[in-house]
């Protein structure tokens, strides 16, 4: 089948790999995981949540419970089963209306696409720890170098 100048499921053909298209892959893009040179892997994470209102009265700043990073992500956390609640939001600005609470005890998934930031904080008097683990999404093996504004 060399004769013909393509070999239907060769892998090291660009053009029949699963995660390439027929027209090469898209501009500025690179494999999953090139910057480290290690596979996408998942991790493991305790984080422990600053209470929204320390003894003083004085309101604290959020914790970053996942930091941004370029890959989509799944994300697994789990509350301690307490009476206080832990809350959840994408930016460090909490209002009790526009935040998640977790759910005590149970592990809550959600996904966060690249470049997205979780906060959290706790109505408790006291550090509460949270179990977080994250997952890369692997949706397609490249990923695209994007840069923020203002940066």
């Amino acid at each position: 089948m060399t004769g013909f100048g393509f070999s239907i499921g060769n892998p090291s053909l660009p053009a029949t790999t699963a995660g390439d298209r027929a027209d090469g892959r898209q501009p500025n893009s690179r494999p999953l995981g090139y910057d480290t040179g290690a596979p996408p892997r998942t991790q493991f994470l305790q984080v422990n949540v600053t209470p929204r209102v320390n003894a003083l009265g004085v309101l604290q700043a959020p914790t970053l419970i996942v930091p941004a990073t370029p890959e989509n992500r799944f994300v697994t956390i789990t509350a301690p089963a307490i009476a206080f609640a832990v809350l959840l939001n994408p930016s460090a600005i909490f209002t009790p209306a526009g935040s998640f609470m977790l759910p005590p005890g149970l592990p809550y998934e959600t996904s966060l696409p690249g470049l997205e930031e979780l906060y959290a904080v706790t109505t408790s008097p006291v550090f509460v720890a949270l179990q977080i683990q994250l997952a890369p999404a692997i949706a397609a093996d490249t990923q695209r170098r994007l840069g923020r504004l203002g940066t």
